[in-house]
C-alpha cells in the first residue's frame, strides 16, 4: 500500500490533469517511466543513489516522461520528497487507478503460440466482448502450458492451460477424491 503522502500527491495530479486527454498523458508517462524503472539498471541505480544531484534525476526523468509535464512534475516531487522508494513499491497500484479512471483494462494472455495472427484476433475479439474494447492487451508465449490460455485480467488470474487442468486433476487425485484404474 502506498505512503498516504505519495497517494496524496497521486490524487493531486490526477486532479490537475482531469480530462481523459490529460489522464492519457498521465498514464502513458507513468506507464513510460515505470516501464524505463524496471528494465533500465542505470536509471534505476540514478534515481535511488542519493549521491546524485536532483539535477541530473529531474533531467533523466524529462528525458522518459517528456510528452506529459504533470507527470514529470510529479515525479520530481516524489524524488525531492524521498518518496521514489513507495511509489516504486506501489506503481501498480497506482498504474491501477489511473486504468480504472480511465475505463481500461490490463490483460496479459499466455499461450502456447503468438505466431498466429488468426488466434490472437479471435482471443482479442472474445476478450473485448466480455471486457470492452478499451483494453491494454499483451500476448506472451509459453511452451511449457501445453495448450489453452492464461489471463492475468489485472490482478485475477484465469488459468484455462492444459497444463492447469492436468495439475487440478493431480489435487483432486492427492486429496483422494479422484482415482484413476489402470
Amino acid at each position: 500500500m502506498p505512503s498516504a503522502t505519495v497517494n496524496d500527491f497521486f490524487i493531486a495530479l490526477t486532479s490537475e490533469a482531469s480530462s481523459k486527454e490529460n489522464l492519457e498523458k498521465v498514464y502513458l508517462g507513468l506507464s513510460n517511466f515505470v516501464r524505463a524503472f524496471d528494465n533500465d539498471k542505470n536509471i534505476r541505480l540514478c534515481l535511488i543513489n542519493d549521491i546524485y544531484p536532483s539535477a541530473v534525476k529531474n533531467d533523466l526523468i524529462s528525458q522518459i516522461v517528456s510528452e506529459c509535464e504533470s507527470t514529470r512534475k510529479f515525479l520530481e516531487v516524489i524524488i525531492e520528497f524521498n518518496l521514489l522508494k513507495s511509489f516504486v513499491e506501489s506503481r501498480e497500484f497506482f498504474l491501477k487507478k489511473l486504468r480504472k479512471l480511465l475505463g481500461k483494462v490490463k490483460i496479459e494472455v499466455v499461450t502456447v503460440n503468438v505466431s498466429q495472427k488468426d488466434k490472437l484476433d479471435f482471443i482479442k475479439s472474445q476478450l473485448e466482448g466480455i471486457w470492452g474494447t478499451n483494453l491494454e492487451l499483451s500476448f506472451k508465449e509459453n511452451q511449457e502450458i501445453l495448450g489453452g490460455i492464461v489471463l492475468q485480467v489485472e490482478d485475477k488470474y484465469f488459468d484455462g492451460s492444459i497444463l492447469g487442468k492436468v495439475n487440478e486433476l493431480k489435487k483432486i487425485n492427492i486429496k483422494g477424491e479422484f482415482n484413476v484404474w489402470y
